[in-house]
């Protein structure tokens, strides 16, 4: 076998010369060098120009072209005489500085001898010959500048080839290299940083390279960067300037789990121990960037690292409300990457939605409202939706903000399936609105402006036709429940109310040409905002263009008015969305009866806006077609109350109204006569029905009930026509039809029965109640027209009122009213005795104090749903303010109500009714319950004095109260301070009750022994109070006037200062009430009280949320049965075995109904639920 002879170089020069001279050899020598090759070179002929190539002249040269020449011929000595450099250390370091300081001018593509720098590099990174570096002594220095240069000159725009280049001659270094210089890695880890990875994307790239081409190789030096930081946060408190360092080091952890998390192989346990840290700062730092960490798509962190998974799920209990909200923020991310993770994260975001930090429940709320329609749709449990409703009525506002917007959020994107029927959706969603319309019922300003802004801009967005916003409104109110429509209806009707007030600013302020001098386009603007006959784009502009200029004006302002404008605009509900709704009524089988409904709320809350479909509607119900009449007519008919002799109508149409008289149902024939009355110049139609109807009133008439409601209207809407037939219908009512049963009616409920639903009742009874309303109204009505003979009519009403309460609802000299119709007139005669005095002074008067005193035991009627009815009442006219002050120590009576959560519903109501109160102290309204109250309780007839049967051997035991009606008695005082006390009040208050031993009864003449010890009583209970509170009691400095009409003041004699002295508390009670133990035997009331509620079968149960602040829904409240009334005490009496009277609420039989709520007998809204959120 011959072998090829090996070739040598040819170049024979010495490297010496001028520049030009020595450029031009280094140019031959380079261009023979590069055609040669490893395996057919002799080394030998290369060894005097190997040797000349590193002479400091030459490696030094001033020019540029000289050194990359000479450097890219040692590139090329370097491979041919590989693996064997032809050089020693010393040597080499100098080649390597050459090296270094030449591929800097690589970032000059527009260099003369850039071909030659890309030489070098390719040279270096192909051959490999960059290794050589690796094994220098103290070459740190240089491998350091190396990586600094690289990533320095590498950008965007370079050729591909050369960026190639790059990465693989750093790869070599790293791979080769036994020992890398921290400042390297210090180096590649910078580039994940936000600002290089942005700045220079290029040597981003680069970085990544190396990290995942070279991670087995830097691993440990990645690990050890962090474990040297992090050791020492672990070690103490961190400085302002470590901490900034500690934070940047985790955002560069974040950066390099996206791009290159093979690297975090040892680096994912150290942020693991992290979590255990106590220091706040690094657990939710940890917590944070775990959680980044994990959310990424391409992670499998989850499953790869699960001890750190279930780790960082523990935080989600971290002790620091900060760590948690930290946790939280995270899962968004997370569950829209990795579904599979949902099910245990939904579990830990359910938990915190009832977290007892407000902060971490409002982020909950918060994190919730962020995901997708399908993310909340499969991966979030209906359950923790359901929680998220719950939080909307939180006692913290901040939470209640988060859940409303939140609940907002995810109707508006599920509407588009919601609408389509599709069930999932409807499931899942449909329910959501009126969650966030039941926080009305907390009733407070700030959580009514978050239920409005989430009405009007995201669960009814103000944009789209009139039939598609039409067609929302009538799908979500149909879906609402009960609560849910109400509080819908209390937002339309808070808008109303809004517009009311507006309106009148705007009128004051033109009175006061305020417009002239100001800014009348701003004014102008506002009154468009609220014009009905505008278009929903106008209207929309209008309120832009309020806002801004706000916003121009009064910056801090604007919020306030932004909900203010938004309130008043009328985006919602509209003369278009009217326009639809009557169209869906005569046209629309499927939507007709939700459109009527909506229809017929409207008409009650906002009857202007019909003014302009009135012909419209009229038409409707001329057409013998149309189906819909009882919507139509409803409709006119509350346009028709607000709005007098304005109801427009042809002969065609009064003919039909008075068809409807005979044919109609009760409430059209109502409906109707409100019409015919209010139509202008109707007086001799209206005179010739009402004598007609007069004519037909017979007990057994099968349209009795119709006939009375026909004149019940008259009454009102044409009282000097009912006025030529009245004689004759007071005499039918109050003779006849009161006075008489039918014997179907004494068998028509079982003897068992006490209570059935107004709509269950028979038609002769609610002719009864009918007619009590025709008196009623007719005494209503006199007073304003002829207030004399107003006096003369309302006595017999009053009467026979007084005569229902005082024989519980029995007038028949037989005594044979079955025990429903009797509970019925109990609480209609109640109810009409408000209705006749609230805002009338005159009838006010006329209620003496032994009446207010009897009329006040209703609220402790046997029947369930006769107190509700009447304290529902009560508390609807007191929050109005348009009933006396004095019937707030009358709700005090439920303190012994056994249905729990309707005397939680009162005690709230007097609680906010306190706090309203007590804006103005000088008109001490709280105060002076507190001495009505204790008024009442004197009249009691359970609070009685009774000769002990422990007599003395003489026989002259004192008459006294016993300790259980003390007890009683304290229980009402107790709640009294538990709603309408406070600590700035409670001195007032124990002066009041302390003046009660200075005064006697107005009504007699006689001193009053109750009244006394119960003076004594509310003093040691005050006091009591002010123990265990922490109040302070001082002297009160004050005067005050206790009401006239209930008491007067002792004369000053022997007798009232042995009043005044006197201790009126039995020792016996005293001695009960400072030695009770903890647990103390309980009295035979309590007893008895326990055991009705224990019977109730349905009683409502309360929210298990423990930060919810709910007001209870009257609807599917329990009932408890009517139980025998006792007779009253005597003056003195043995103490009985069984209480007297004791509230025989309190003792129901064991039998329980529910109840739906009592249906409104006097054609006004019952529900507690509608006067607590105006």
């Amino acid at each position: 076998m011959v072998t090829a002879s090996l070739k040598e170089l040819q170049f024979r020069q010495k490297l010496t010369g001028n520049t030009t001279d020595l450029l031009k050899k280094l140019k031959d020598l380079q261009t023979e060098l590069k055609e040669l090759e490893q395996e057919t070179v002799d080394t030998k002929s290369l060894s005097s120009v190997t040797k000349q190539l590193v002479d400091s002249s030459i490696v030094n040269h001033k020019d540029k072209g000289v050194r990359i020449y000479a450097a890219c011929c040692i590139a090329d000595m370097l491979r041919l005489y590989a693996p064997d450099a032809p050089y020693n250390n010393t040597q080499l370091k100098t080649i390597f500085g050459l090296f270094v300081n030449e591929l800097r001018h690589i970032a000059n593509a527009s260099s003369a001898h850039f071909s030659m720098y890309y030489y070098l590099l390719e040279s270096l990174s192909v051959v490999k010959s960059i290794v050589l570096i690796t094994d220098l002594k103290n070459a740190d220095e240089l491998m350091t500048n190396l990586f600094r240069n690289v990533f320095d000159d590498i950008r965007p725009q370079q050729a591909k080839n050369v960026q190639i280049c790059m990465s693989e001659l750093l790869q070599h270094i790293i791979d080769e290299s036994s020992q890398l210089p921290q400042e390297i890695v210090d180096i590649i880890l910078a580039q994940f940083l936000h600002k290089h990875k942005f700045d220079n994307p290029a040597a981003y790239r680069l970085a990544c390279d190396l990290g995942n081409n070279c991670a087995e190789k830097l691993q440990r030096y990645v690990f050890q960067y962090f474990s040297d930081i992090i050791s020492v946060a672990g070690n103490g408190e961190l400085s302002s300037k470590e901490l900034e360092d500690f934070k940047i080091v985790h955002k560069l952890v974040i950066e390099l789990n996206k791009s290159t998390p093979a690297l975090l192989l040892n680096v994912i346990p150290q942020l693991e121990e992290e979590l255990k840290l106590s220091d706040v700062t690094i657990r939710a730092l940890a917590t944070k960037s775990l959680g980044e960490m994990f959310s990424e798509k391409t992670s499998q962190l989850a499953t790869q690292y699960e001890s750190t998974w279930k780790a960082w799920l523990q935080r989600r209990n971290d002790k620091i409300p900060q760590v948690r909200i930290v946790w939280l923020e995270s899962l968004t991310n997370i569950i829209n990457s990795h579904a599979s993770l949902s099910k245990e994260l939904s579990e830990g975001l359910a938990e915190k939605l009832m977290d007892p930090d407000e902060k971490v429940r409002a982020i909950a709320c918060k994190t919730i409202g962020e995901f997708d329609y399908e993310t909340s749709l499969h991966h979030i449990q209906k359950n923790t939706l359901i929680q998220v409703g719950h939080r909307c009525r939180d006692k913290r506002k901040s939470v209640s903000k988060e859940a409303i917007n939140t609940l907002s959020i995810l109707y508006d994107q599920a509407y588009p399936e919601i609408e389509n029927g599709t069930q999932a959706s409807v499931s899942h969603f449909g329910w959501m609105v009126s969650a966030i319309l039941h926080a009305v019922y907390v009733n407070d300003n700030e959580i009514f402006s978050f239920v409005d802004h989430a009405i009007f801009s995201t669960v009814f967005p103000p944009h789209g036709s009139a039939a598609s916003r039409t067609q929302r409104i009538v799908t979500t109110f149909a879906a609402l429940d009960d609560k849910g429509r109400t509080g819908f209806l209390s937002v339309l009707r808070r808008s109303v109310d809004t517009r009311s007030h507006m309106t009148a600013l705007l009128k004051l302020l033109e009175t006061h040409q305020y417009a002239n001098v100001h800014d009348s386009t701003f004014l102008q603007l506002i009154s468009d905002c609220m014009d009905s006959r505008r278009s929903l784009k106008e209207i929309r502009k209008a309120a832009k263009e309020t806002n801004a200029r706000i916003e121009n004006v009064s910056p801090p302002t604007l919020e306030i008015f932004t909900v203010l404008i938004e309130r008043i605009s009328l985006t919602l509900i509209n003369s278009e969305i009217v326009s639809e709704l009557i169209k869906n009524i005569a046209e629309s089988d499927e939507h007709r009866q939700i459109s009527g409904e909506l229809l017929r709320s409207i008409s009650t809350i906002f009857p202007v806006i019909f003014i302009d479909h009135l012909t419209e509607i009229t038409n409707l119900l001329c057409d013998s077609t149309f189906v819909g009449a009882s919507d139509a007519l409803q409709t006119l008919a509350e346009f028709a109350k607000q709005f007098p002799k304005s109801v427009p109508a042809d002969y065609k149409a009064k003919e039909t109204l008075r068809k409807l008289l005979s044919s109609g149902t009760v409430a059209q024939a109502t409906d109707a006569t409100i019409l015919l009355a209010s139509i202008a110049n109707n007086d001799a139609m209206c005179e010739d029905i009402a004598q007609k109807t007069a004519e037909q009133l017979d007990v057994s008439s099968p349209d009795l009930l119709k006939n009375l409601a026909i004149l019940s209207q008259i009454t009102l809407y044409s009282p000097q026509v009912f006025e030529s037939i009245s004689a004759g219908v007071v005499a039918f009512v109050m003779k006849k039809l009161l006075l008489t049963n039918t014997p179907e009616q004494e068998t028509r409920y079982d003897a068992t029965e006490d209570w059935v639903e107004k709509n269950e009742l028979d038609q002769y009874s609610l002719s009864k109640i009918m007619g009590l309303k025709v008196l009623v109204n007719r005494a209503i009505v006199l007073l304003e027209s002829d207030p004399e003979a107003a006096q003369s009519a309302v006595r017999p009403v009053f009467q026979l009122l007084w005569t229902l309460i005082n024989q519980e609802g029995e007038l028949v000299a037989e005594k044979n009213t079955n025990a429903v119709m009797k509970s019925h007139l109990r609480l209609n005669a109640a109810r009409f005795v408000i209705k006749l005095t609230r805002g009338r002074p005159p009838y006010e008067k006329m209620v003496t104090v032994a009446d207010f005193c009897r009329l006040s035991l209703v609220i402790q009627d046997p029947v369930y749903r006769v107190r509700h009815g009447f304290a529902s009442r009560i508390i609807k006219y007191v929050r109005a303010r348009e009933l006396h002050i004095r019937y707030l120590a009358v709700l005090l009576l439920v303190a012994h109500e056994p249905e729990i959560e309707w005397k939680s519903q009162v005690r709230k109501f007097l609680t906010l009714q306190a706090k309203n109160q007590a804006v103005d102290s000088s008109l001490m309204l709280n105060e002076q319950t507190l001495a009505r109250l204790l008024h009442l309780l004197s009249n009691h007839p359970d609070f009685v004095i009774k000769v002990p049967e422990d007599d003395d051997v003489f026989g002259h035991a004192q008459p006294t109260h016993s300790v259980q009606d003390l007890n009683l008695a304290a229980r009402y005082i107790e709640f009294y301070l538990d709603t309408m006390t406070n600590s700035e009040n409670i001195s007032l208050v124990f002066y009041i009750a302390s003046l009660m031993k200075t005064v006697r009864f107005a009504s007699s003449k006689d001193t009053t022994h109750n009244l006394y010890v119960l003076s004594d009583l509310a003093q040691y209970l005050i006091q009591e109070r002010s123990r265990s509170h922490g109040w302070t009691l001082t002297s009160y400095p004050g005067q005050v006037k206790l009401p006239r009409d209930l008491f007067l003041p002792l004369a000053q004699n022997e007798m009232s200062v042995e009043i005044s002295k006197r201790i009126y508390l039995p020792s016996a009670w005293v001695q009960m009430r400072e030695h009770k133990t903890d647990r103390k035997p309980k009295t035979l009331i309590e007893r008895k009280m326990g055991q009705a509620t224990k019977r109730r079968s349905r009683s409502p149960s309360p929210h298990d949320a423990e930060y919810m602040e709910d007001v209870v829904t009257e609807k599917g409240a329990p009932s408890p049965s009517r139980a025998k009334r006792p007779k009253k005490a005597k003056a003195v009496e043995r103490v009985p075995e069984e209480p007297t009277r004791r509230m025989a609420s309190r003792a129901a039989k064991d039998r329980a109904t529910v109840y739906k709520d009592v249906d409104n007998s006097e054609g006004e809204s019952d529900e507690v639920e509608i006067c607590a959120i105006y």
